[in-house]
């Protein structure tokens, strides 16, 4: 099923392989142990790589969907995407879509995130051909988020070999083995978190663990580390850091996907490596200011105030 594209544009595949209904609830104060009335929620169609294409769609950039989807809330995803006006290639599997809910307070964001049903080795294999499909007619591969239980070892350095195959650009935002051996088979670029770098990499500096696991490919590794900015490294050891000279109050849920999301746009138009950290900082940021994962305010007031800085 497919929604009208938002750009006349090629589009940039944003593929989610362990999709999600968001649910947003905005409180003054949580009490545990407690019964909270609340207003309603917010949900919609969610999962890294749909946050992707719903950033890359408020910017007028056409993005579609790739994922397997299953169980009751099927219907809403579709229907949240159509309206959306996103689109999408939707993999109909047994195993049902999970669900996440965060619940956003002063006093900070809890998460509570579903880890997800395993699904079939026959819809992984048709997961990547709906990627080797649209390959040749996107401006850049996204593959983002958790995995499902019982992923297969390589599907991540797969998705690279496809876009590889296709001379097109491919990010990677994703954890563990998963994010060396992508790193290893060539992405353009991987975009861990702190913690998924750390675990990856092993050590206790992101700045080291960063330049290890960019000497194992060809493509730069931007590091995102909460307050403290995001890091660019290269094969060779380079290394920047940009950071906004103010700490930001919000919900930092969604800030990682509206930065690959950012890094997506930036790589298609051919910018310089400043250029993609600034923007992905910048757009990082504007994520956190935002209500819900998947919109970001405008960056613009964000952009004078980073500073980025070449380390070594």
């Amino acid at each position: 099923m497919r929604a009208a594209s938002s750009a006349a544009t090629s589009p940039i595949l944003c593929v989610t392989t362990n999709p999600a209904i968001d649910i947003t609830y905005a409180m003054d104060e949580l009490r545990m142990g407690t019964s909270h009335r609340v207003e309603t929620g917010l949900a919609r169609a969610g999962g890294k790589g749909v946050n992707v294409a719903r950033v890359l769609h408020q910017h007028d950039e056409a993005a579609i969907v790739i994922a397997p989807i299953g169980g009751p809330v099927r219907v809403l995803f579709v229907h949240d995407l159509d309206r959306s006006g996103i689109e999408h290639r939707l993999i109909e599997v047994e195993a049902p879509t999970r669900r996440t809910t965060a619940i956003v307070t002063p006093a900070g964001t809890t998460n509570l995130n579903e880890r997800g049903v395993a699904i079939d080795a026959e819809d992984w294999q048709r997961i990547l051909q709906i990627v080797r499909a649209e390959a040749a007619g996107a401006r850049v591969i996204v593959s983002s988020g958790s995995l499902p239980p019982e992923t297969p070892e390589g599907f991540c350095a797969s998705v690279v070999d496809v876009a590889v195959a296709a001379g097109r650009p491919v990010i990677i935002d994703v954890g563990g083995a998963q994010l060396q051996r992508a790193m290893a088979a060539g992405a353009t670029a991987v975009k861990p978190n702190r913690h998924e770098l750390l675990d990856a990499m092993g050590g206790t500096d992101p700045l080291d663990a960063a330049r290890r696991l960019a000497a194992a490919g060809t493509g730069t590794v931007f590091a995102s580390l909460d307050i403290e900015g995001m890091l660019a490294v290269l094969p060779d050891g380079r290394a920047w850091h940009a950071q906004l000279d103010h700490v930001l109050d919000g919900n930092p849920t969604g800030a990682g996907d509206a930065a690959v999301a950012a890094l997506a746009m930036s790589i298609a138009e051919g910018a310089t490596l400043e250029e993609q950290l600034a923007r992905a900082t910048a757009w990082s940021g504007a994520a956190v200011l935002a209500p819900q994962a998947g919109s970001i305010a405008d960056p613009a007031s964000l952009a004078p105030r980073i500073r980025i800085t070449p380390i070594g």
